[in-house]
């Protein structure tokens, strides 16, 4: 497992990239459909990323296989800086730690491209991803009940929202600001408003 690296994602392990995203659909525990794209799909995709500049990852194994991927896109229907990840490891390379290498090389480039902030979307029965995801620092921003349906079964998702720069502009005082106001007693104001 020592030996796996993370390399930019290229068509040259489009194939095994292909074969790998289908194993991990089809265990239909993670990903919002149950069985992976056509190879031309894959390689189209892996194209797109490049031309458009978007974050994308894959780990790669002794052999030249690549076992697992993490991608930041940007979607149709959201704001341009907001990016939302994929991320997926063969089952063998799994526990050992390498999901959050992938997301963190992701999540870097993914600052340099310009997002802001950066999404995902995991089953609320997959305890283990939100806990890696919440270590990485992914905050739960909402809860769509029956969100995903695969095989027919649906499940509820939790989105969760990593922000990747500060949401004050540049050269911004905190002190300075805060400080021109006075401080509220809320105990205080509750009181009065209680006895009018």
């Amino acid at each position: 497992m020592d030996k796996l690296k993370i390399v930019r994602s290229s068509e040259k392990y489009a194939v095994s990239y292909c074969e790998t995203f289908d194993r991990v659909a089809r265990e239909g525990k993670f990903l919002s459909i149950s069985g992976g794209y056509p190879l031309e799909d894959i390689i189209g995709f892996i194209r797109a990323c490049r031309e458009c500049g978007y974050p994308q990852f894959l780990l790669i194994a002794p052999d030249s296989r690549a076992v697992g991927w993490c991608d930041i896109v940007r979607r149709v229907d959201e704001p341009d800086d907001v990016g939302y990840l994929g991320v997926g490891i063969d089952k063998p390379y799994r526990g050992a730690g390498w999901g959050s290498r992938l997301m963190t090389a992701a999540i870097d480039d993914a600052k340099k491209c310009g997002f802001n902030e950066i999404r995902l979307e995991v089953r609320a029965s997959n305890y283990n991803a939100i806990r890696t995801y919440t270590r990485l620092g992914f905050v739960k921003i909402s809860y769509t009940s029956d969100g995903v349906v695969t095989d027919g079964v649906a499940e509820d998702i939790w989105t969760m929202s990593f922000m990747c720069r500060r949401l004050e502009p540049e050269g911004f005082d905190r002190e300075r600001f805060f400080g021109r106001f006075g401080k509220i007693d809320f105990k205080k104001l509750i009181k009065e408003e209680s006895h009018q």
